[in-house]
């Protein structure tokens, strides 16, 4: 009965051993929980006749494992009468506040999914001035990220032609004369700063291989690091349609041909750089890149990888571009007969393995170049910003002259079999029915559409593809947050992945646990009937934190006994477009803080669609001035357990701890 489950509780949890296993729940086979139930059973009997609980039996382990069921009976098969029941129980699946993502059904259309994007991916840091690197994107292809984006600029010549008598001449080719004119006052300088750029890349490439040298064959065959050349990486032979991510594990260990080395007319004119253009971001060869790619891309997932490309190059570096494309990506290309039109977006399990190209598609009437300038992607903008953001005390000298917009090669454009690109203006434009386009809005583009064609915008985004980016100005790869944009429909929602910070909390929620796709909610499919409509519901929401253990430190922070923890949770729902906040003002001290109980409550929050709502919990340190962020975690609404459950814990890097949050939650929807 309900009274006698809360009478249980209450003398349950006012006990020592309540209260030291509330406050104490361990992970590992420790001595720490053996002592703890040695203690329990030695005081057993004094524990009892102080408690008088003649009704409910006199045994403290059997109150203790009754209490444990009856709460939590709908998981617990039998009572846990046992140290290692018990031990056996905090470490399953079954305690956690986090539910298991559901099994993907991958028979929908791919604009029936969310996909978990990045923005800028090359970059390490800051949009200003931080490193691009091929290592960005196995990160964060090896964190659950499904679709990455290159901007690709030309590369400076690595080695100047030789003439017929064996001099070198000063001549340079057609596509750089201009540029090495503008350059040519501040060629000593640039000279000096190559020889440091080459002796630390020098440094770093005898770093990586004596790292590799002391790795397993099989894990630096995996991530592409066997040799610091990606020429000479072995590829794993692709298999579209398989999800058996063993069976890709035992083709690793089969040899391939490695990859071509470039051919002498491209070694003189230099390969496509990828870098954030107009700042002093310092660039990564593209070909690198490519390479890492394919290294990483279906390690983690057979599903597919969306590689968006935003093109600055020439038209002899874009050849050069898809020459790398087609070596590199080999098997891995989607590929449709001659003459078949694309005309319907193909189904997810049909991509298995296979990567697609977004870039700016051919004219809808007519073939050859297609000017950027008519065809101007909206990413573009943020390029053109980038020049006010460069610091004012760098000379005229150190910047990238700027250029009249590239022409797109045919021959890259066509690689867009699925996701052709082209230049927003509204939603009757010819292009918006062209069933495999996709538009590119900024962060205030979709907020004007969603203000200004709210209906249009989310009957787009049923059928079609769309790709929302950061707005040019975040300069410190800050993040825009994403649940506003999932809910008006957008599939790709690209944030800044060197950055963590709510919107990449947030992102977290809605794929952790998944491969990077996750389907659409009933209502904003395009395989469902246009009378479906988003379900919205009135939410009641409480938690009441118990105790936390092992807590990670602020990095500030080098001393536990100086740290003051408390909780802080934040419901994200549509309305209002803030957070809903429940603070907890009360902080405790240590690594293992006693929260006693408290409540955090969201009352009669309406408007609630679950798949797209997100509970955020946030550890913080109680310091003078602005608090420092201790751990995290993030729970989208429909995955939120109730009960008493336990929340693991992230730290400020995104990395798993082994901090955990007791809590009790009830969630009720109407």
């Amino acid at each position: 009965q309900p009274e006698e489950v809360q009478t249980i509780w209450k003398r349950w949890r006012t006990s020592w051993s309540g209260r030291v296993i509330f406050r104490c729940i361990p992970w590992s086979q420790s001595p720490l929980i053996t002592s703890m139930w040695e203690s329990i059973s030695t005081y057993r009997k004094s524990m009892s006749l102080s408690l008088h609980p003649k009704r409910l039996g006199t045994n403290l382990s059997e109150q203790s494992s009754r209490m444990l069921y009856l709460t939590q009976m709908d998981l617990l098969l039998t009572p846990l009468a046992s140290v290692d029941a018990f031990r056996s129980y905090m470490k399953a699946d079954v305690s956690r506040a986090q539910m298991p993502a559901e099994e993907l059904d991958c028979s929908l259309p791919i604009s029936d999914y969310f996909v978990s994007s990045s923005h800028n991916t090359y970059l390490t840091g800051n949009q200003l001035y931080s490193d691009a690197a091929a290592s960005a994107y196995t990160s964060v292809l090896l964190r659950g990220c499904r679709s990455v984006e290159i901007d690709v600029w030309d590369g400076e010549p690595l080695s100047p032609p030789e003439s017929e008598n064996g001099e070198t001449s000063s001549e340079s080719s057609s596509e750089s004369s201009d540029s090495e004119d503008e350059t040519k006052g501040s060629k000593e300088g640039n000279e000096g700063l190559k020889s440091r750029l080459k002796q630390r890349i020098k440094k770093k490439a005898e770093s990586e291989e004596k790292l590799v040298q002391r790795l397993p064959k099989s894990v630096s065959a995996r991530l592409g690091l066997g040799s610091k050349d990606p020429e000479n990486t072995v590829a794993a032979s692709p298999t579209a349609g398989t999800s058996d991510l063993a069976a890709s594990d035992a083709r690793e260990q089969t040899e391939a041909s490695p990859a071509p080395a470039p051919d002498s007319s491209t070694a003189i004119k230099g390969e496509p750089r990828v870098l954030h253009g107009h700042t002093l971001t310092k660039g990564a060869s593209f070909r690198e890149i490519a390479y890492a790619i394919r290294d990483s891309a279906f390690v983690t997932s057979d599903l597919p990888v969306i590689v968006s490309f935003e093109i600055h190059a020439s038209l002899d570096q874009q050849q050069i571009m898809v020459d790398i494309i087609h070596d590199a990506w080999k098997g891995f290309l989607v590929e449709i007969p001659a003459g078949t039109p694309a005309d319907k977006l193909p189904k997810l399990a049909e991509l298995k393995r296979k990567i697609l190209i977004k870039t700016k598609s051919l004219p809808l009437k007519g073939t050859g170049e297609i000017d950027a300038e008519a065809e101007e992607d909206d990413e573009e903008e943020e390029t053109e910003s980038n020049d006010e953001l460069v610091d004012k005390s760098v000379s005229q000298d150190s910047k990238p002259a700027k250029k009249k917009p590239a022409k797109i090669l045919e021959a890259l454009a066509k690689l867009a079999v699925y996701t052709r690109a082209y230049h927003f203006s509204h939603f009757e434009q010819p292009e918006a029915k062209d069933p495999v386009h996709i538009f590119s809005l900024s962060e205030k583009g979709a907020r004007d559409a969603h203000l200004n064609h709210r209906d249009a915008l989310f009957e787009h985004n049923r059928s079609s593809l769309m790709r929302i980016y950061p707005f040019a100005f975040r300069v410190t790869s800050s993040n825009l947050d994403p649940s506003f944009y999932w809910r008006r429909g957008a599939q790709l929602v690209a944030l800044n992945w060197q950055n963590l910070d709510k919107g990449m909390m947030l992102n977290h929620g809605m794929f952790t646990g998944t491969q990077g796709w996750v389907i659409k909610p009933t209502g904003y499919r395009s395989s469902e009937p246009r009378t479906d409509i988003v379900t919205c519901k009135t939410l009641n929401l409480t938690i009441e934190v118990f105790a936390a253990q092992d807590l990670s430190l602020p990095p500030s922070d080098h001393n536990e006994k100086w740290f003051r923890p408390y909780v802080n949770c934040q419901l994200h729902v549509e309305e209002p477009e803030s957070p809903v906040a429940a603070g907890q003002d009360d902080s405790r001290s240590g690594i293992n803080p006693d929260f006693e109980g408290q409540k955090l409550e969201f009352p009669t929050v309406s408007n609630v669609v679950e798949k797209l709502s997100f509970l955020r919990f946030k550890i913080k340190d109680d310091e003078i001035g602005r608090d420092s962020l201790a751990a995290w975690a993030c729970i989208r609404l429909d995955r939120l357990r109730e009960g008493y459950r336990l929340v693991h814990l992230l730290d400020c890097t995104g990395e798993k701890t082994g901090g955990i949050l007791l809590v009790r939650i009830a969630k009720k929807t109407s």
